[in-house]
């Protein structure tokens, strides 16, 4: 299931946004592979990608964070924190196993649904903080 970059899930930080649709292109780069019948391919690349991108991403919304003095800091790094756990059994699991249909869509689901629900509710509300005090700047 492909996932659409639309302007409600903007948190309105340049920077963070441009992440995030990086990240829908990649996921729907893997769906496209999946009706190609070349997942296989795909999901390897999309791991390596996603090690790096958990880091940065992660970084670059926890330092806005504390930068602004976020209230709800320590509950949005909890959310970090429980993606990178999930994400460590999948990447464990296809170490393990390879790139089998069920990692390949373990995988999907947990991108589609964790990241479109993550940054529906959890970052917009990072950005709707973010907003008026990066304004000022």
């Amino acid at each position: 299931m492909k996932i659409k970059w639309t302007s409600d899930l903007s948190v309105d930080v340049k920077e963070i946004d441009g992440q995030h649709k990086e990240l829908f292109k990649r996921i729907n780069n893997l769906d496209t592979a999946m009706k190609k019948g070349r997942a296989k391919e795909e999901i390897l690349g999309l791991i390596e990608f996603l090690d790096e991108y958990v880091v940065i991403h992660f970084r670059t919304e926890e330092l806005y964070m504390i930068r602004y003095d976020y209230p709800r800091y320590p509950f949005h790094k909890t959310k970090h924190a429980w993606f990178k756990k999930e994400f460590s059994v999948v990447r464990k699991k296809l170490e393990k196993e390879g790139p089998t249909p069920e990692v390949i869509i373990l995988s999907n689901n947990l991108l589609i649904t964790w990241f479109s629900g993550h940054i529906r509710t959890t970052d917009t509300a990072l950005g709707a903080y973010l907003r008026p005090k990066l304004a000022r700047i």
